[in-house]
């Protein structure tokens, strides 16, 4: 695996202690206006492939998805095209809800 695996409280944990940790959302656009967490970069993972360029190899992501299943597949995408700071929400958006940890809901 080159990727870590973090649950929500996990998850949670990192985003405070490290201000540079950055929030990679790989849901579609619906979902994304529909609930999400605060500050985080859409990529939907049909499109991640062809907009990887838009993302910062350098830089340490958090990705998600709403249930842990499209971000995994998109750390295995992010890997291979040399991203190295990279761990998977497990559980997904659904998940963090779950575990009462504060999201954004409504149109944006």
């Amino acid at each position: 695996m080159t990727y870590r695996d973090l649950d929500p409280a996990e998850a949670q944990s990192e985003l405070q202690r490290d201000p540079t940790l950055r929030i990679l959302d790989v849901r579609t656009d619906e979902e994304y206006r529909s609930h999400r967490l605060p500050n985080a970069t859409l990529v939907p993972v049909q499109d991640l492939e062809r907009r990887i360029h838009e993302l910062d190899r350098e830089t340490n992501w958090l990705v998600h998805c709403e249930h842990g299943r499209r971000s995994l597949f998109a750390c295995e995408i992010m890997a291979r095209a040399g991203f190295t700071k990279l761990a998977n929400l497990r559980g997904g958006l659904a998940q963090w809800a779950g575990c009462g940890l504060p999201f954004e809901q409504g149109r944006r």
